[in-house]
């Protein structure tokens, strides 16, 4: 039997137990947990999943994601998953930090988009220095780079904007 995708995701009120109660009705209507990533901000819980199943326990899931937003009192969604395109890219690891100031995220994300480079995942933090107790920022994201990218000249960018904006940032083959 053929595994299909399911894209879930879910934002409210932080409480004690809501994972738990998520995966909980992931495994109950047959599906499998194969990536997810989750956070609270303030007191807000986010949660996105990847699900994988058979055609009848992703329809499960669909059908049933009320039931899942009234026991966990989040706003869940869910969407079929598009199928992956083929590229001809690199994975690379980018990490960048600085004093927090505003536009750092948007600085290299437009950068990175400039060079036709996709961002698989992305984490940014702020943060307390901890001797100064200034405030710092950390960039971590998976990129895949085309082969076709002149890394040298990615490289020489990406210098010039640190020292523009006085961020660090560092590309490191994954």
């Amino acid at each position: 039997m053929a595994q299909r995708h399911l894209v879930i995701s879910a934002i409210g009120a932080d409480n004690v137990g809501l994972v738990e109660k998520i995966s909980k009705f992931v495994s109950e209507n047959g599906a499998n947990i194969e990536d997810s990533k989750m956070a609270v901000f303030c007191g807000d819980f986010a949660i996105i999943m990847l699900v994988s199943g058979s055609a009848e326990s992703l329809t499960a899931i669909e059908s049933k994601q009320s039931q899942l937003a009234e026991e966990t009192k989040l706003a869940v969604f869910t969407k079929r998953a598009s199928e992956r395109k083929k590229s001809d890219s690199t994975r690379f690891r980018l990490v960048a930090s600085s004093l927090d100031h505003p536009g750092i995220v948007y600085k290299i994300t437009s950068s990175l988009s400039e060079f036709g480079i996709n961002i698989e995942s992305m984490e940014t933090k702020s943060y307390y220095a901890p001797t100064s107790g200034a405030p710092m920022f950390r960039f971590e994201a998976e990129i895949t780079i085309p082969k076709s990218t002149d890394l040298s000249k990615l490289q020489t960018y990406f210098a010039v904007i640190g020292e523009q904006e006085s961020i660090d940032i560092t590309v490191i083959a994954d």
